[in-house]
């Protein structure tokens, strides 16, 4: 994808619940508004507007879930008025929001008592994360981001190499920053649900996390880097391939919503444990699935 429309996505996902218009979304990345529209709807398959809408709209349905005011979800995701929200809301998910609320709230209850364990909730720290994303069904597009992100990183030395000699030569001279995937943590970002979104809009960041310094000496050489909320999670394990994980998710999401828990505005994660010691063996995996909740 165009590196510049990435940027306006990333723009656009941090600042989903703010007032979005389209110069300062293209003043952001230095396009005119024309060209701007013209590369975002060849990049992404939607008009940035479309974009945003379905974003907030496919946010709002765990707030519909939770919440008994159908004005505080509107309002919560960036829409004015709450018709406004009804009729786009129906137009995405062909029903009410009150409809879905009870249809989904149902379709939770079935993935009760499928987790392996009992979750636990814990706080966490600030992570520091380089990253790729990827856009497709999670099995397809964790596999080519996290290709990318490897070869990316084996690169790095010939990076250096052609923009900076002097640290280079101190490379050589036996420096390292000790950018060991095994001494990081190997998360997966996933932004979207798959029992809602459409497989070609579902996004993927294959993700290491590293000290702070480390990531910032990466944003330097050009690589795609952010910063994961801490705070408070929800955590459940899933044992075996990831590609099994889907009852996990949704046995944790169905755990957090029979608790009272709240959903926060922040994207959950996967964290895998022991992935490089295992990738011939996918049934020995052990990845950790956490839920931001409030």
């Amino acid at each position: 994808m165009n590196e510049q429309i990435l940027k306006a996505i990333y723009h656009i996902e941090q600042n989903l619940d703010s007032s979005l218009g389209l110069d300062e979304v293209a003043q952001v990345v230095g396009y005119s508004k024309y060209h701007f529209c013209r590369i975002f709807k060849l990049n992404v398959g939607e008009s940035m507007v479309e974009y945003i809408t379905r974003l907030r709209l496919e946010k709002a349905q765990l707030k519909v879930i939770q919440q008994s005011s159908i004005i505080d979800v509107a309002l919560d995701v960036g829409f004015e008025t709450p018709n406004g929200f009804n009729k786009a809301f129906k137009k995405i998910f062909g029903m009410s929001p009150t409809e879905y609320k009870k249809i989904k709230s149902d379709f939770l209850q079935n993935f009760k008592g499928k987790l392996m364990q009992e979750p636990k909730i814990v706080t966490l720290e600030e992570k520091f994360v380089v990253f790729t994303r990827e856009n497709g069904d999670y099995n397809t597009s964790s596999t080519i981001a996290w290709e990318r992100l490897t070869n990316s990183l084996n690169g790095l030395e010939e990076k250096i190499k052609t923009s900076d000699a002097t640290f280079f030569q101190k490379i050589k001279d036996g420096f390292t920053m000790d950018l060991d995937p095994k001494k990081g943590e190997l998360l997966g970002i996933c932004h979207d649900d798959p029992t809602v979104t459409q497989p070609q809009n579902i996004r993927y960041d294959a993700s290491i996390a590293w000290s702070k310094e480390k990531i910032e000496f990466l944003k330097k050489y050009g690589y795609e880097t952010k910063t994961l909320e801490g705070g408070k999670y929800a955590m459940a394990t899933h044992y075996g391939s990831c590609d099994g994980s889907l009852d996990s998710w949704l046995g944790l999401y169905s755990w957090c919503e029979q608790n009272g828990y709240k959903f926060r505005d922040a994207p959950p994660f996967e964290k895998y444990v022991n992935m490089l010691e295992q990738m011939e063996n996918p049934e020995a995996q052990i990845t950790e699935i956490y839920i931001p909740i409030e």
